[in-house]
């Protein structure tokens, strides 16, 4: 039998210290030249996220529903792994090892060293041995999980057609706010942080901004010009804001210039790096209208306004916990399901 607090408690204690581990380090300085958006910082706050996701308290409340305590199965889990932001792969990865699977993973090229070098560490400190292999191609597989872009999304429904499947595309995240003069200076900050974490890479960040009508923005850029201002000098981001600022120079395009982000009002949900979209709103219904028609290719809404549903704090978009599933899939009750331990 396979004790999941322990396998948790295992990929928990691989990260203890490893602000000060020469070899977390060095992986993490790898990754980086590897994917130049992997930067120190992003690395650091998302292993500092999982370390604050898979504390003891966490743990036990993610498990609350589940058998700790679950058999060994033959059957094989492939997963296929995004690359947009660190270690975007591992909370598939973890749902697979607690339920008892073999696991196949295909990883991201943009995200390969950091992964390996967790597994590795986890088993090595409670010497428990994962069956896990790393493919090009998932053949033999019994499950599958995959993360891709729209494109690939729809080579994955054919090729996983027979197999119990989660098969996730592209979502972006939405922010909701009501009149400027109800944010502080720190909340703003806290805004920003759902916009520019990873630069913006990831599903949970925000990529559009719902605003009622006559709303002052100039509060809110001077906070961001204050506390982002230094992904101007990171040179992938700066190529893309520098370039679609060419783009609404040349259309003339309306839009706001903060020298490091722009701002464009749009009713679009995504928005390329270094590029928000906004748009107006007079009624809250006609917020919650817009979200119910785009729940498809909504990750997360956030938002202070208690009128809208199904909404996460500001600032804690991209510090999701162990039951906050990407697409709203529970997929640890989905492979149990399939392997009748529920």
């Amino acid at each position: 039998m396979l004790n999941s607090i322990e396998i948790l408690k295992s990929f928990e204690q691989a990260l203890i210290g490893f602000e000060d581990n020469p070899e977390w380090q060095s992986k993490m300085s790898t990754a980086e030249v590897k994917n130049p958006w992997f930067t120190q910082d992003s690395i650091t706050n998302n292993l500092d996220s999982w370390r604050t996701a898979l504390r003891d308290e966490n743990v036990n409340k993610w498990l609350n529903n589940h058998d700790i305590n679950v058999p060994q199965s033959d059957k094989v889990l492939g997963i296929i792994g995004a690359g947009n932001i660190p270690l975007v792969i591992m909370h598939d990865v973890l749902v697979g090892l607690i339920s008892g699977l073999k696991l196949k993973i295909k990883l991201s090229s943009d995200d390969e060293e950091l992964p390996k070098y967790w597994i590795q560490k986890a088993q090595e400190i409670r010497g428990i041995n994962f069956e896990i292999e790393y493919v090009e191609r998932l053949n033999d597989i019994d499950i599958a999980f995959a993360t891709g872009s729209n494109n690939t999304h729809r080579y994955f429904e054919y090729y996983f057609k027979n197999k119990p499947n989660v098969l996730r595309k592209n979502r972006n995240s939405l922010a909701v706010l009501g009149m400027h003069n109800n944010y502080t200076e720190s909340k703003y900050h806290q805004l920003g942080n759902d916009i520019f974490s990873y630069f913006g890479l990831g599903c949970r960040n925000v990529t559009h901004i719902k605003v009622p009508t006559g709303f002052d923005f100039k509060p809110m850029i001077q906070t961001w010009e204050k506390h982002f201002l230094e992904l101007a000098n990171h040179n992938k981001y700066v190529n893309n804001y520098n370039y679609h600022k060419a783009l609404l120079l040349m259309n003339l395009d309306p839009h706001i210039d903060s020298g490091f982000v722009l701002m464009k009002e749009s009713e679009s949900l995504y928005s390329p790096v270094g590029v928000i979209y906004y748009s107006f709103y007079d009624d809250v219904q006609q917020v919650n209208d817009f979200i119910n028609s785009n729940k498809e290719d909504i990750q997360c809404v956030v938002s202070d306004l208690r009128e809208i549903n199904n909404k996460i704090e500001i600032g804690s978009a991209q510090c999701p916990q162990l039951w906050d599933y990407a697409d709203g899939v529970d997929t640890l009750s989905f492979l149990r399901k399939e392997l009748n331990l529920i």
